[in-house]
């Protein structure tokens, strides 16, 4: 593309930010925030001086995202190192686009959202370490809880910046739900490069959005790895236990992905749930499952973490399932479950737990620099503890990390016009299968937006203790 077709593209999506600017400003607050809008993200704030950044907020954390201590002294962090890379009026911008309003009821925890702030921070940090680089700004764009009800107003408010703080890329993507694909359909429209940070979605990749890249491992990936050693027999009954929300696309992948693997094989018994009031119908299928003859050493979860520790209770308390071994296999997204869930409690007759997961990074690997920054950062207020023995560095920070990272090393991979087009066509003409630096070793992309390469460890939390799945005889 000829440079002054890049320079008429920018100036005709930098007027495209002006009127959504416009018609943005009659719905939020009136002239004032339009012109805020417009002028960036610094303007923005300082126009409207919120008192919180909360759905649909885009803030340069400057304005805090909620009360919590860890996510505020990382929100401070980002706002210093955003101040520092605006300062010479030349740089570039990626927005982190998240849940990060907390809920009792929702299913990410704000030990989470610090964590996924930390990552992107520590990437920030790497990018702006690099002598002679365009410095880069990061932006935080708030979906709201874990329903993510904030994610059109934050979507339209990334577009309206987008000319005036130059943004070239989105990562993280908010959890792996159709309200993301909504997300995603508006960004690719804008021609946004997006990064997902967690989203591990089988849809969300290239094929399905172009301009989608695929930074941690998929459903499908994960489902493949855990069935790969599992010994289950021909014909064995298999219990699969499953979300019944259809817009909850992680858990519906991974009922599928399940049943897709082992309907030939398995004779598999489905028992839905409902994660708002779970507590009932998990009594009432542990009772059935551990009814059945010879009872069922493997159940298959097909849910969010925020349900599963209620699971767990459930058969360890069951008098039906005293003395039984019950091995409980699902996802990712139970890398959140506290190891101690499944610590037997005292006096109560029921089934020995253990939880065996697929995760999204295998950060005992993680690169020197990515020690080193988040060694030195993590303050008092921050839970620095591994979820896991071997995971001595959080992999919902590490997948952040790379989500940012690619989104900052397409922008730098070859010199050019800094808009989100030269990004995206950086991107797709990367020659070397894996150019990025990232948490836990080097990554890259194929054509179509997957992950080149997926090294998915497997863990389990047996008896109070988390640690890697040993080898099966």
């Amino acid at each position: 593309m000829a440079d002054t077709d890049r320079a008429a593209r920018w100036e005709a999506a930098t007027r495209w930010a002006r009127r959504r600017s416009a018609s943005l400003a009659v719905a939020l607050a009136g002239a004032l925030v339009g012109a805020g809008l417009y002028l960036g993200n610094q303007a923005y704030i300082a126009a409207i001086s919120p008192t919180s950044c909360g759905a649909g907020c885009v803030t340069d954390g400057s304005v805090p995202l909620g009360t919590n201590p860890g996510m505020l002294d990382v929100e401070a962090d980002i706002a210093k190192a955003n101040r520092n890379a605006t300062a010479g009026g030349s740089y570039a911008s990626v927005v982190l686009l998240d849940p990060f309003t907390f809920s009792t009821s929702g299913t990410v925890s704000q030990d989470r959202m610090t964590d996924e702030l930390l990552g992107a921070y520590l990437a920030q940090v790497a990018a702006n370490e690099q002598k002679g680089a365009t410095p880069i700004q990061l932006l935080l764009a708030n979906e709201g809880t874990s329903g993510e009800e904030g994610e059109a107003q934050a979507v339209r408010q990334i577009e309206s910046l987008e000319g005036p703080d130059h943004i070239v890329a989105v990562a993280g993507m908010g959890l792996s739900t159709v309200t993301t694909e909504t997300a995603a359909t508006a960004l690719e429209g804008d021609g946004m490069p997006m990064f997902g940070a967690v989203t591990t979605g089988d849809v969300f990749y290239g094929a399905d959005y172009p301009g989608f890249y695929q930074v941690v491992p998929d459903v499908e990936a994960q489902v493949q790895k855990l069935l790969a050693d599992l010994k289950i027999a021909k014909g064995q009954y298999v219990p699969l236990i499953s979300s019944d929300q259809t817009a909850d696309i992680y858990s519906t992948d991974l009922q599928n992905g399940f049943k897709t693997a082992l309907n030939s094989l398995a004779v598999l018994r489905d028992y839905p749930f409902d994660p708002a009031a779970p507590s009932q119908q998990f009594a009432a299928i542990a009772t059935t499952i551990c009814g059945q003859p010879g009872g069922s050493p493997v159940v298959l979860y097909a849910g969010r973490e925020a349900a599963l520790p209620t699971l767990v209770q459930q058969f360890q308390q069951s008098a039906g399932c005293d003395r039984q071994n019950i091995t409980i296999v699902t996802g990712s997204d139970a890398n959140a479950l506290p190891a101690d869930a499944t610590t037997g409690q005292s006096g109560i007759s029921g089934a020995t737990v253990t939880v065996e997961y697929s995760d999204i990074e295998d950060t005992g690997n993680a690169s020197s620099q990515f020690r080193a920054g988040y060694s030195r950062w993590l303050p008092p207020n921050v839970d620095a503890r591994p979820l896991c023995q071997s995971q001595p560095y959080d992999p919902w920070a590490a997948a952040t990390y790379n989500a940012v990272m690619a989104g900052v090393g397409a922008l730098r991979l070859f010199p050019g016009p800094r808009s989100k087009e030269t990004v995206l066509r950086n991107e797709l003409e990367v020659k070397a299968p894996m150019p990025y630096t990232g948490a836990a070793g080097r990554f890259g992309f194929s054509a179509n937006g997957r992950l080149a390469s997926a090294d998915i460890p497997v863990y389990e939390d047996s008896s109070g203790i988390c640690s890697p799945v040993p080898a099966r005889p």
